[in-house]
C-alpha cells in the first residue's frame, strides 16, 4: 500500500465548499417551486400524475419514444386479442 500525501489548499477548498452550499440551496429552492407549480396546475383542474408523465415524455429522444409507444401498443393488441 502506497501512502500519498494530499495539500490540502484552505482558499480552494472554501471556495468549492460554498459554491456547493449555494447550489444546494439553489436545489431545494428550485424544488420548492416546481411543488407550487404543481399544486397550481392540480388547482386547476390538471391531473399532476398524467402531467409528470408528459413532461418526462417530453425531455425524451422522439425515436426512442416512438419505439417504446410502438411496442406498447404491439403488446396491447395482442392482449387484447388474447382476451
Amino acid at each position: 500500500m502506497t501512502n500519498t500525501t494530499y495539500r490540502v489548499e484552505g482558499e480552494d477548498l472554501r471556495q468549492r465548499t460554498e459554491q456547493i452550499e449555494r447550489l444546494i440551496a439553489e436545489k431545494a429552492d428550485a424544488a420548492e417551486l416546481i411543488k407550487e407549480a404543481f399544486d397550481a396546475a392540480k388547482g386547476a383542474g390538471y391531473d399532476t400524475k398524467h402531467l409528470r408523465t408528459v413532461i418526462a415524455r417530453r425531455k425524451r429522444d422522439a425515436d426512442d419514444l416512438a419505439e417504446e409507444t410502438a411496442i406498447i401498443e404491439m403488446y396491447e393488441d395482442a392482449l387484447n386479442g388474447s382476451l
